[in-house]
Parts: C-alpha cells; sequence; structure tokens
C-alpha cells in the first residue's frame, strides 16, 4: 500500500505524529505519507526519525519534517507548536501516539516509573491537543488520533499505572469528540491489542513476547485500520478480528470475570524476582 508515489497524491495539510520513530506512530506516519498528507514526525531517536522522514518523504514529495524531541522536556509542547507554526502550512492531522508502559506489581516499581506513564501517556497529549486545538479549528475538516490500548477496556493486575492510563485516554477522546460535534474537528481512539514492535522490550515485558509473536497484529495494519476508521468519522477502533472479539468480550462480560482472567494471563508469566 506504501508504494504509491507522490505525483499520485493530492497535497493535503501536516498531519503532526508523536512517537513517530518506530512501531505504530511510524506506520501511522507512513499510511498518512501515502494519502497526500505532509508530515511532521516527532521522536526521540534521530537515527530512526531521518528514516521515517525519509520515506514518508519519497510518498508525499518531500513534505516532511523531522523534530528530534524528548517529550517529557519542560519546552516540548513550545517546540511543538513552534515547529507546526513554522511549517506556514495548515495542521489538519495531530497524532497522540507516544506512550510508554511499565511491567510489575505497584509496589515493587517506583513512583518516578509511574509518574513517567503518566505524564507521556496523559499529560502530553492532553498538553500537545489543548495548545494545538486552535490551529486544528481554523480549518474546515481536521482529525484528531488518539492511540490507546485494549488494557483501557479492563483492570489488569501488574498493569495498574498504564491500563489506567489508556482508560482516561480512551474516555477523553470519547469525551472531547462530543464538544468538538459540529466544529469540523473528528476525534477517534484506537485501540490495539498485541503489536509486533519492540514494545514488550521497552516495558520490561519479554515474558510476553511468545503471545505477541501469536497474536499480534504488525504495526502497518493497525495502521490502515486506524486512519481508515479516522478519516470515516468513527469513535474508536480495535484493529483486528480476534482482538475486536476480545474488547467486546472485555466491555460486555461481567468485570470481575474479565478483570481476573485478564489479569491471570500477565500475573501468570511474571518473573518470579518481580
Amino acid at each position: 500500500m506504501l508504494n504509491r508515489t507522490a505525483a499520485a497524491r493530492p497535497e493535503l495539510g501536516y498531519a503532526l505524529v508523536t512517537g513517530a520513530g518506530q512501531g505504530i506512530g511510524r506506520a501511522i506516519a507512513l499510511e498518512l505519507a501515502a494519502r497526500g498528507h505532509g508530515i511532521i514526525a516527532v521522536a526521540r531517536t534521530r537515527s530512526q526519525l531521518d528514516e521515517v522522514v525519509q520515506q514518508c518523504s519519497i510518498l508525499n514529495g518531500g513534505r516532511s519534517v523531522a523534530l528530534e524531541l524528548d517529550l517529557l522536556a519542560p519546552d516540548a509542547v513550545d517546540r511543538v507548536e513552534a515547529t507546526v507554526r513554522a511549517t506556514q502550512k495548515p495542521l489538519t492531522v495531530l497524532v497522540n501516539n507516544a506512550g510508554q508502559a511499565i511491567w510489575g506489581r505497584f509496589n515493587e516499581l517506583t513512583a518516578d516509573d509511574h509518574q513517567r506513564v503518566l505524564q507521556l501517556n496523559v499529560q502530553v497529549p492532553l498538553a500537545i491537543t489543548h495548545r494545538l486545538l486552535p490551529l486544528l479549528r481554523a480549518q474546515q475538516t481536521a482529525y484528531i488520533l488518539n492511540v490507546g490500548s485494549m488494557a483501557g477496556y479492563t483492570a489488569m493486575a501488574t498493569l495498574a499505572t498504564y491500563s489506567g492510563s489508556k482508560a482516561f485516554l480512551l474516555r477523553w477522546s470519547r469525551s472531547l469528540r462530543l464538544e468538538l460535534r459540529g466544529t469540523g474537528v473528528q476525534v477517534c481512539c484506537v485501540c490495539p491489542g498485541s503489536v509486533i514492535t519492540g514494545f514488550t522490550q521497552r516495558a520490561g515485558m519479554q515474558a510476553m513476547d511468545d503471545l505477541a509473536r501469536k497474536f499480534g497484529l504488525p504495526p502497518e495494519r493497525i495502521a490502515r485500520s486506524a486512519v481508515r476508521a479516522l478519516f470515516a468519522g468513527r469513535a474508536e477502533v480495535v484493529p483486528g478480528f480476534l482482538d475486536g472479539i476480545t474488547a467486546w468480550l472485555l466491555v460486555n462480560l461481567p468485570s470481575t470475570l474479565t478483570e481476573r482472567m485478564a489479569s491471570g494471563i500477565y500475573l501468570n508469566r511474571l518473573p518470579a524476582s518481580r
């Protein structure tokens, strides 16, 4: 799908994608570039940024910008806004993808670990959206895509802070969508299950790798589903047939049952030292 040339695509506004250096963020940036959007790719790692910007530029005629940035830095939101304004082009899509997970029993992880997860998963997308929303509303049509998780559908032992942060992101997305009805700004939340990326390694969850390989989806498939749902005006989407069924069960079965089942998978694989 991503072999389309820029000459065949219309020139659209710019899309800002956080966490664009790898995984789902990278795949979403490429998907949007292939559809004709300019790309502002935000990530911490320069080498990953250079690669994704180069690929996006091939797809959208060179309309791609790299912003090397730690989103937890005090001036991060200011730098994001300055980069958007420096393009002197309309901002039509905001993708809040950057996120982090930690795995383990709550009291065995540090308070700083929990605070970092909450800041990156909750405070950063909230602050960036608040700052950039006037620019989005200035357009006739604009879009906000928040990358949540199926973990947001149920309480989960060993993932308490991550699950809680993704539950917030989902409810916040739906609430913001209601507030923005009639303004031309659409809001969608994509809630993937297992993803075949380096997510488990970054979260210290290598014990779950075999399940991710068996049941996980590649980020490109998640990106396609997410972008299609966004532009179709859907409130949320769970990519993949099996994950869709699982999400339905998590929502409709008694919470005591789903919480026990979901937590058991992670508790049983938690290393004894943790």
